[in-house]
């Protein structure tokens, strides 16, 4: 059975294990994920009404969702973090995650979701993900985080 709860600060360290065991992400981008983690619970003025939520399975972590309101616009959000265990992705959790913080987001006014992610080949098959649950390609910043690695964004109207 498993059941989405709050994040707290017992999950941040495995949270982070979490997401470097999926081979997805750079040092600098987990040290990144434990500061925003630690901030979600912190009430950082800089992302005020963010939220992140845990999956949890059979006793365990098995992914969460990081989300927060768009700074200086009306009723758009971004999510931020969505990582599944890499011994359990292509089997609904990720969509799961972003069912649950899109209605979320629905039932705080929300309009709009937008994630950015990697234009790497690597990153293909999280491309393929997000077009699949409805997320529409926005735009393509060029060598954004790195010469030959583009920001990709998506957005779903809500």
């Amino acid at each position: 059975m498993s059941q989405l709860l709050p994040l707290t600060r017992d999950d941040i360290r495995p949270l982070v294990a979490l997401s470097d065991g999926t081979g997805f992400f750079k040092p600098l981008e987990l040290e990144a994920l434990d500061e925003v983690l630690t901030d979600c619970l912190d009430s950082a003025d800089d992302l005020a009404g963010q939220e992140a939520w845990v999956l949890w399975e059979e006793g365990r972590r098995a992914g969460f969702v990081h989300y927060a309101p768009a700074p200086m616009t009306v009723g758009t959000w971004h999510v931020y973090w969505l990582v599944v265990d890499a011994s359990l992705q292509g089997r609904g959790r990720g969509r799961a995650l972003m069912d649950w913080a899109e209605q979320r987001v629905k039932g705080k006014a929300g309009r709009a979701m937008f994630v950015e992610t990697s234009g790497t080949e690597r990153y293909l098959p999280t491309r393929r993900f997000y077009e699949k649950i409805g997320y529409e390609q926005q735009g393509v910043l060029r060598e954004f985080y790195a010469p030959g690695d583009d920001m990709v964004v998506y957005r779903k109207g809500l």
